[in-house]
Formats: structure tokens, sequence, C-alpha cells
């Protein structure tokens, strides 16, 4: 929690009297030695500095002057990690980096300065028969908290106040005991306890599940994982505040079956991409660009949705409906129009209609699903109106935008809630005066 503090409020420095930057992918050459320190600032973002003596000859490695023009990618191999030890001895690696010294005129030694998206380290540690996750999420909204915790204030032995709240929440996810607690200065702590092991990839699914829960993207601030005899540390940089969104939460916890909905869904979220293992995950990838466009104006928010949904419901439904014309049924006229000696474009045009034919378009699998799991047609009918306007440049009255922005929000949380089996209520935003009623 010191650590989490520390970087939120700008006060990390870990002084490091060894510095390197090793050249990816192998990380066993160095491209660049010297001393220097780790620090965040007021934002919380993470940076270092690093003062490094001009050796002359091998001194110019090629990852650190490798600038390329605007618009070309750049290759693994002109990136670099920075290797750090700490004053306490400690060993601290970062993500990868681009470093440009090009426009440096090394009279003494070169310095450089670059932010860090996140540092980490590793100790040894007395053996454990079991594996554990600690993740510190900063300025978290407001969680359905259902267990008390009880405070007694004492002077000398006699009890002088006492106050209870509701602060957190315990959860079986996938064998793993899942404590959400509300922590002092506005932290959202989650450990997780197993007797087998939780993987590297357990936090990071694990606040992708919190964001879609709570339509708000979470960011770690410091993620620490047990295992073995082996105790990993993580520090993410930020900042770490909460753009205003139009999103909203998929489910209504304003009652008590409400708050078991809501932590209901994210067990079956989580365990539902847990199981996929695909890195990079598309959903997720969707998922977040949709809650980015939401942090924009409507106009921007409904075409992020729009477009959003048609991948989702193309990941999540493409294997299940099948086309409405079959290939035996098409392969005879593709074969006499390849024999038809007409306009060559005009030819072109039609094959390509006939081949989309074999195809399930993505209002087809919607309005299929639709059909099969009894959700209201009308759903769609709000995705298409926002689909095709918005693709094409057309700007949506405000009024008429923001009705078939929620009820086209209401059809993604109703998709996902169907791909991770979730059959619990869903928030209603398709109907009138929603917002003005408890739902």
């Amino acid at each position: 929690m010191d650590l989490a503090r520390a970087v939120k409020e700008g006060t990390l420095e870990l002084i490091c009297p060894e510095m390197e930057l090793l050249v990816c992918p192998s990380y066993h050459e160095s491209a660049l030695k010297g001393m220097g320190v780790i620090r965040s600032d007021d934002l919380g973002r993470l940076y270092f500095r690093m003062i490094s003596p001009f050796s002359g000859a091998g001194a110019r490695h090629k990852s650190l002057f490798g600038s390329k023009p605007l618009g070309e990618l750049y290759a693994q191999e002109d990136y670099v990690m920075l290797r750090a030890v700490d004053e306490n001895g400690d060993e601290w690696r970062s993500s990868l980096l681009r470093i440009d010294l090009s426009n440096q005129i090394p009279v003494s030694g070169y310095q450089v300065r670059s932010n860090l998206f996140s540092i980490s380290r590793s100790r040894e540690r007395k053996q454990i028969d079991h594996s554990s996750v600690r993740i510190l999420i900063p300025g978290v909204s407001a969680l359905p908290f259902d267990s008390l915790t009880h405070n007694r204030r004492s002077v000398d032995g006699q009890e002088i106040g006492f106050s209870s709240s509701f602060d957190h929440h315990q959860h079986t996810i996938d064998a793993a005991t899942v404590t959400f607690r509300r922590e002092e200065g506005g932290f959202l702590s989650v450990s997780a306890f197993h007797d087998g092991i939780l993987l590297p990839t357990w936090a990071r699914l694990m606040c992708h599940t919190l964001s879609f829960a709570v339509a708000q993207t979470m960011l770690p601030i410091v993620i620490a994982r047990d295992l073995n005899n082996r105790e990993d540390l993580s520090l993410h940089s930020g900042p770490f505040w909460h753009y205003a969104s139009i999103m909203y939460s998929p489910v209504p916890f304003t009652d008590v079956q409400g708050t078991r909905d809501f932590w209901r869904l994210i067990q079956l979220f989580f365990l539902y991409v847990e199981k996929q293992q695909i890195e990079p995950n598309p959903l997720l990838d969707e998922l977040e660009g949709i809650r980015r466009g939401s942090q924009g104006s409507l106009q921007t928010a409904c075409l992020t949705l729009a477009v959003g949904i048609e991948s989702i419901a193309k990941l999540l439904l493409d294997d299940e409906f099948s086309p409405l014309v079959g290939r035996p049924s098409i392969e005879p006229l593709l074969r006499h129009l390849d024999s038809w000696q007409g306009d060559v474009g005009l030819k072109g045009r039609a094959r390509g209609a006939l081949s989309r034919l074999m195809d399930v378009g993505t209002a087809d699998l919607m309005y299929a699903w639709a059909a099969k799991t009894g959700t209201s047609e009308q759903l769609v009918d709000a995705w298409k109106k926002l689909r095709h306007p918005r693709a094409h440049g057309e700007r949506l009255a405000q009024e008429s935008g923001w009705v078939l922005y929620c009820s086209a929000v209401e059809l993604l949380h109703r998709l996902v809630a169907y791909a991770v089996d979730y059959n619990g209520p869903i928030l209603k935003t398709s109907e009138p005066g929603w917002g003005l009623r408890q739902p």
C-alpha cells in the first residue's frame, strides 16, 4: 500500500547505482550502462533518469540511434529494456522502451530520460504451498459490497467508539478465494488465494472483468504475486484519473438480488475470458475501445459502439448460426458466371454478391440469436439505425442518437451475457424513462 500511495502521489524515488539498457529480444547485450533514479510525477506517471559516461567506441548501439520516419514500424530489435538495481539491492526490469539519443551531444556522457509503462521485481521468499495475487486499483467508483467490517476504538483498554461499514465482498472464482475490499485513499484491493497456481495473466484478466462490470476502465497501480518460493511485484504508470463516460453497468445493483447478480456476472465473465487463453483477446480489445469511445462526444460514442457491436457479434455468434444459402446451392451459379463473356467489372461484382450469400451477415446473426434467446428484435433494429448512418459520416440528432445509443448498449450487454452464460437481469435502458426510476 505504501508503494501504491507513493506512485499515485508522485513521491516514489528509487535511487539506482546500477542501470543499463538491455537489447531486445535476448536481453543479454547491454546497449548503455550508467546510474540514475526511478521516480513518479504528480500524475502517477513512472519515469527514469540515467546518466551514462561517454566511453567512445561501442557506446553508440544502433538500438539507441535508430529513429525512423513517422509512420514506419519499428522492429523488435529497435527496443530496449531498462534493468536497474536500487539502493536496497532489488533488481527492477521495465516494459519495452524506445530510446533515441541522436539529438544529444555526449560532452561528458549521455543523459537518458524516458517514461515507463511498468517496472517489476522478483524476490525469493519462504516456500509456500499456495499462490496469491493482490491488485491495488486507485480511484474506483462505488461497488456493491455486501460484507461488514466492524471497527472498535479504545483508549487504555476502554472502548470509546464503534462503527461498521459495508466495505468488502468475498467470492469463489475458479477455486480461488477472492476478496474485493475498499481501502483508505480510494483504493480497491483485490486479493486472491489458491491452493494451486494463479497464472501471471490472472490480475490483468480481473481488471478487464471489473472494467466490463462497472463500465469504467480499471487501471492497476500495484500487482503482487506470490508463488512457491518467489514474490513478484510490479508498479504501473498513471495517470489514474477516470474520464467522464456515458457508459453504465450492465447489471442494476440497487437491491440485495442485484448485488448478487453483479458478482455472479463478474465470476462468469472472468471464467469465460480465462478459458479462452487468447493473447491478445479480441473481445477485451473491442470492449476497451467501446469504453474509450464513450468518453468522447455522443457522436464518437455511437460510432465506436455500433462498430464494436458488429465485431463482437461476429466473434461471439459466428460459429453458432449457419448461412442462409449453402455452398452447394451457389457453386453452380459461380461456374456459370465464370463462363459468361459479359462485362468484366459487372462479372466481378456479381461474383462478390453471390459469395456474400454464403456468409452470415452481422444483422442476420443477431436476428437469429434474438429469435433463439427471446431477445427483443427492436434492440437489433436500433443497432442497425445507429450503425449505418454513423459509419457513413451522418450526424445523429442529440435526442434520437441518445435513445439509439442506450438501446445498443443494452444489446451489447445481452450479447456478452449470453456468451458467458449469465441469465440474470440486464439493465433495460432501451425502455423509455429507464433513468428516472429504480430498475
